[in-house]
């Protein structure tokens, strides 16, 4: 089915709003046995779009078709089987991109096989030539985890955002991982210091990269958040971000090899590697509490929100173009006043929002469409 087309393009809208060539877009996304799809063929114009329907009818899965088209991977699944429909062997996702590069990014997903593969313009790649070719944030019921789950979910916001514009990060990342990998494996089998030693060479090289980068990335992020945070909160509170690394600024080779050298004993005897960025953190804290303890559920949402927005900030300033916002039921936990101020505090070319309904929203442009059972309908007209 069809749920867009030229005849539902919106007005122009406030001052925040960026149009043109600021940033790349979704204008068509196609998707054949993806979760509860069997098959959509949807076309999206710039500005906001809001997806409403009950729960569990698909809207969530929409957005994550989008970033999962854009970062070659789900934000919400680790096993791709679980994004097929059931019953089903394969699943496809399609994006049609617009802008200065207009492009098309595929992701397939095979059952039996257990493969992924990507294309991008019908020729296939790994996922870091498809990384960055569509930028997306991406905020939502997952990043309760983000502010008080595991440290690996606060990894995952420096990660996703460094390798979306830089792809020496990723590609550093990538030989980090599989540089731990390997000593893990080392470490397990009761290797000697020769053996360990060009792995702990690597660990330290590309470890120092990564912290380096992350340490900067979140300087700014800090300072971003903290600007968004008191306009959403009032001005009453002070967001806090900060990187949490044992090793010192400036001096991250050395450190991270003397950390080593200090926990072989300690790697040996638990079979896995105590130091390196893999084990770093983000601390979020509000007025120099840290919200992983305290903080109403209120106060979670909001730096939650802050964070995702002062990422947009940073992917924009070093990209010099937009990414596409997408916020999952974002509006749950917010009353209609706190609604339009977030809103007004989006900027770019394109957002794409999930709600249980239409809220009652001053904002324009805002198209908006219905989830039914994994069918898209569209809803009358376009809100003002």
């Amino acid at each position: 089915m069809n749920a867009g087309g030229g005849g539902a393009s919106a007005p122009a809208t406030a001052s925040r709003w960026a149009t043109g060539s600021t940033g790349l877009w979704l204008a068509e996304l196609r998707l054949r046995n993806f979760r509860n799809y069997e098959a959509a063929d949807l076309t999206f114009d710039q500005g906001i779009l809001l997806l409403v329907g009950s729960n569990a009818q698909g809207k969530s899965n929409l957005l994550e078709a989008v970033y999962t088209a854009a970062l070659g991977r789900s934000p919400r699944v680790t096993r791709d089987a679980e994004l097929i429909r059931f019953g089903q062997d394969r699943a496809h996702i399609r994006a049609a991109v617009q802008g200065e590069r207009s492009q098309v990014l595929e992701v397939a997903f095979d059952r039996a096989t257990g493969e992924r593969r990507l294309r991008v313009n019908g020729v296939v790649v790994d996922r870091g030539q498809l990384l960055g070719r569509l930028m997306v944030v991406m905020a939502g019921p997952l990043d309760d985890e983000v502010v008080r789950g595991a440290p690996e979910y606060r990894r995952r916001v420096m990660d996703a955002a460094l390798s979306q514009v830089s792809p020496s990060y990723f590609f550093a990342l990538t030989r980090y991982t599989r540089v731990v990998r390997q000593r893990n494996r080392l470490l397990r089998a009761g290797a000697d210091g020769t053996a360990l030693a060009p792995w702990d060479e690597q660990l330290v090289d590309l470890g120092a990269v990564l912290i380096e980068r992350r340490r900067e990335f979140v300087a700014r992020l800090s300072e971003r958040a903290a600007a968004r945070h008191a306009r959403l909160a009032g001005g009453e509170e002070r967001l806090q971000i900060s990187y949490v690394c044992a090793v010192g600024e400036g001096e991250e080779r050395a450190a991270l090899a003397r950390a080593l050298a200090a926990r072989r004993h300690d790697e040996l005897r638990r079979g896995t590697s105590l130091v390196g960025p893999h084990r770093d953190d983000l601390r979020l804290a509000v007025n120099g509490v840290d919200l992983r303890t305290y903080g109403s559920r209120g106060q979670h949402h909001t730096a939650a929100l802050s964070l995702r927005l002062a990422e947009v900030d940073l992917l924009r300033e070093e990209r010099g173009e937009w990414p596409v916002v997408l916020l999952d039921d974002v509006l749950a936990h917010l009353d209609a006043a706190r609604q339009a101020l977030l809103l007004r505090e989006i900027a770019g070319p394109q957002v794409l929002l999930t709600h249980t309904e239409r809220p009652a929203l001053a904002v324009a442009p805002l198209r908006v469409l219905r989830a039914r059972a994994g069918r898209i309908v569209e809803e009358s007209g376009v809100s003002a």
